[in-house]
């Protein structure tokens, strides 16, 4: 998931638990915090954040955020998604994204 200047950013993650038939979850928590390289939490929102269960699907959370407007062109983040199920599954997941200007 990039993180484009002036562009509206989609952060969907997958929950499945493959110990469980089927392994997809739809019934967790499913949040996430951007932070810049210092660990400090972006600024512009109240993280961490809620990706919502887009009903229907096998597992996916997706949220749509408006333009961040504090990102800073070339910077590193640290995304951070992290899972809690009702069976207690728990999971977190951490990627590095470098905010950029799109070019189509």
């Amino acid at each position: 998931m990039p993180l484009g200047l002036d562009n509206s950013t989609v952060i969907e993650h997958i929950v499945t638990n493959p110990l469980a038939v089927p392994i997809f979850v739809n019934d967790a928590t499913v949040t996430v915090i951007i932070q810049d390289a210092s660990g400090v939490d972006l600024p512009g929102e109240s993280w961490p954040v809620e990706l919502p269960y887009v009903a229907g699907s096998d597992g996916v959370y997706r949220k749509t955020f408006e333009p961040f407007i504090n990102l800073v062109e070339g910077a590193k983040y640290t995304v951070t998604i992290n899972v809690v199920g009702l069976d207690g599954l728990k999971s977190e997941c951490i990627s590095i994204q470098r905010a950029i200007t799109r070019i189509c």
